[in-house]
């Protein structure tokens, strides 16, 4: 019979233990951490995953679920009511940024969507960016760094990043106000996406 243990051996043994499982699920979710290799970028500036995953289809529907976590420590929900409180009409448009703070093309796309959500969130749309499988404090920092305004939640499993059927970061899913898939964009943005893209479809009836 081995014991019994003291309380700090017990508490070592349980953080290794706690920490063994966090790298197990991870190591299951198919969706790379800091330090480890996916498959390279392409030629789009894109960090690729999965090279035969291109997104959802279009016209199908996307929805990200109401408790879903943000970075502040909310929920998307929250955020959705606390629209309407303010008197906001819905977001006409809605753009899905899956991204991930370690990701250099994602980091040098971020000022670019800071400016885009800055120029065109008073005429409907809604940037939400979705940080795949990162720590809140992580992220939060990340935020305040580039002065984020655009609301961030957490995919801290990866099952949004994997429902969204996405081969990389950055990926973006372009949604109408139901939901609905209007492109998906396996590429950081550009500042020619605002009057190219962005505002004809928040021009769309």
């Amino acid at each position: 019979m081995i014991g019994p243990f003291p309380r700090r051996a017990l508490a070592r043994i349980a953080v290794v233990a706690i920490g063994i499982a966090i790298l197990l699920g991870l190591a299951g979710t198919s969706v790379p951490i800091p330090g480890s290799s996916g498959t390279g970028f392409n030629e789009r500036g894109q960090y690729v995953i999965d090279p035969d995953t291109s997104g959802p289809l279009l016209g199908s529907q996307f929805l990200i679920p109401p408790n879903q976590p943000s970075a502040d420590g909310e929920t998307y929900g929250d955020l959705i009511a606390s629209r309407r409180v303010a008197g906001l009409e819905g977001p006409r448009l809605i753009i899905v940024d899956f991204f991930a703070t370690w990701c250099p093309p994602c980091q040098q796309e971020t000022p670019t969507l800071r400016s885009l959500d800055r120029a065109y969130r008073d005429e409907g749309l809604l940037l939400v960016g979705i940080s795949v499988q990162e720590l809140r404090e992580t992220v939060r920092g990340y935020a305040e760094r580039y002065e984020i305004e655009y609301p961030i939640l957490l995919d801290v499993d990866g099952a949004l990043f994997r429902a969204a059927l996405a081969g990389g970061l950055p990926t973006k899913i372009l949604l109408d106000a139901e939901g609905r898939v209007l492109q998906v964009l396996p590429r950081p943005f550009t500042p020619e996406d605002g009057p190219n893209l962005i505002a004809p479809l928040l021009r769309v009836p």
